[in-house]
């Protein structure tokens, strides 16, 4: 069992590790560690392991909400295929509130080096994507300002990864929020260097240029300054902001103005520099799906034909031809399972909030009203790495004990 326990940590934290790296390396450390923790909560007074999950199967009910919806969603569909994919990318929903329960050990040893895992994955990911666009402009032999241009961007900067930048960025500031909150217990010489590597994967996270990320870093970061009363560095960084935002509205190829600024476009008008952003319009097609089934919806991936067909008659060609999803979980589950997907939504994130607030750990507050704010914009349970980011946070949240997940003062 010794070798099983040390084999599930390792998996565990590999999983985390390739979190932001590889999506298809995260998903075989984390089956690895499902298979693992089963064999090691069947090892135990099947008595024990029972009695766990029936003190707690309504939470863990809520906790599966995202599973059990998809799984729900096949009895009806009418695209089982496309359906069963869906709830496969589901699974880590199931297993992992299970694992918590059985063996909420298994993250409370673990959760700090999680989290440093999480640190040097989205390190290797920053180091990585700089190098490879460092080295195509040198060998193109463009101007270094094209870094900060169009084709070096966003989605553009982690495309040798295959990543979205969108899930990239959570990560990236899930991880400097975690070394904020080590921070106390950290000697000099690791503070320096934790300093230094937050100020790194800060401007790459800038760099990324998810607008929902950088709204969020800066809101919460201006909140933990001010309850810290950290003045000067508050002070100095809403200097460097504003800086940093003079510059990107003046650059030449407009590009930074256009994304930053122009494009975030609430009143849905056509501007100087930037066309009309449609992400409104397109979730407006979703509430129409609902209209139309509002009960139980159409089952697991069967809206998306509805949806596809809506985007046609609108004449949003490229919705259609890159067959968008909503791009808001609520609207997601709305349009997929009607009345009863967002009634689900409400309880899933109100149970999960209730429970942070009870635990008063900053830090996991902090990454559960990340996972909220990131599914105003984007369907973050569609998406594999969403899916396992979220499913691992419900994970900590569940096992949680106040002496072991974090330090005393932070609890």
């Amino acid at each position: 069992m010794k070798a099983i326990n040390s084999l599930n940590n390792y998996c565990l934290l590999l999983s985390v590790f390739f979190l932001p790296i590889s999506m298809n390396l995260n998903n075989i450390f984390l089956l690895l560690f499902i298979v693992s923790s089963a064999v090691i909560i069947f090892s135990k007074p099947i008595i024990s392991s029972r009695v766990l999950l029936k003190n707690n199967i309504g939470i863990l009910i809520i906790a599966s909400i995202p599973f059990l919806l998809n799984a729900l969603g096949l009895l009806y569909t009418d695209e089982l295929k496309d359906g069963l994919n869906y709830t496969v990318r589901a699974l880590p929903f199931l297993f992992i509130p299970i694992i918590a329960i059985s063996s909420p050990t298994i993250f409370n040893a673990n959760f700090k080096k999680m989290g440093y895992a999480l640190v040097v994955g989205c390190l290797v990911v920053a180091i990585y994507s700089w190098s490879t666009t460092l080295i195509e402009i040198y060998q193109l032999n463009k101007p270094i300002k094209e870094l900060f241009g169009p084709l070096y961007s966003h989605h553009r900067l982690v495309k040798h990864l295959g990543l979205h930048a969108s899930y990239v960025s959570i990560f990236i500031y899930t991880a400097i929020g975690f070394l904020v909150s080590q921070n106390e217990d950290m000697t000099k010489k690791h503070k320096t260097l934790s300093f230094v590597t937050i100020i790194f994967l800060t401007g790459f996270l800038f760099h990324l240029l998810s607008r929902n990320a950088i709204i969020y870093f800066l809101i919460a970061s201006f909140v933990y300054l001010l309850y810290s009363k950290q003045w000067k560095i508050l002070f100095g960084t809403l200097i460097v902001i504003i800086a940093l935002g003079y510059v990107a509205y003046n650059v030449n190829h407009n590009y930074l103005r256009d994304r930053i600024f122009n494009n975030l476009n609430f009143l849905e008008k056509e501007k100087k520099f930037s066309k009309k952003d449609d992400r409104f319009d397109r979730m407006s097609v979703s509430y129409e799906i609902f209209l139309k089934s509002p009960i139980v919806g159409y089952g697991t991936a069967a809206e998306s034909k509805h949806r596809k067909a809506l985007f046609k008659s609108n004449k949003d060609m490229v919705a259609y031809n890159k067959n968008y999803n909503a791009h808001n979980q609520f609207f997601e589950y709305l349009s997929t399972y009607g009345i009863l997907g967002g009634l689900s939504y409400v309880i899933f994130f109100g149970y999960l909030f209730l429970a942070a607030i009870k635990h008063r750990n900053k830090f996991i507050l902090f990454m559960l009203l990340g996972v909220f704010m990131a599914c105003i914009t984007e369907s973050i349970f569609e998406r594999s790495l969403g899916a396992v980011f979220t499913a691992l946070l419900v994970g900590v949240l569940l096992s949680y004990k106040p002496n072991k997940l974090m330090p005393k003062h932070e609890g």
